[in-house]
């Protein structure tokens, strides 16, 4: 009885590795679901505007956005 629950377990474990395998190959494993790579946001709102909306709702200080704006602009590296 044993013996086949070692069998079955080591078939799902190649199982699994081998769809892995192929997933890896093909490029379709990212680091979560629908996640891009692009450098604009899935949402298609850019950093400065969502910058701007952080500060509009009042989550960021006036400094704060001050900096993140000149760093988004590449002034302050």
């Amino acid at each position: 009885m044993t013996m086949v629950l070692y069998a079955a377990l080591l078939v799902v474990g190649v199982t699994l590795l081998a769809l892995t395998a192929v997933r890896a190959l093909a490029g379709g494993i990212a680091d979560s679901p629908g996640r891009t790579t692009s450098a604009r946001p899935a949402s298609g709102r850019s950093a400065r505007q969502i910058l701007e909306e952080r500060y509009a709702a009042g989550e960021l200080s006036t400094e704060e956005y001050q900096h993140r704006l000149r760093v988004l602009q590449g002034r302050d590296r």
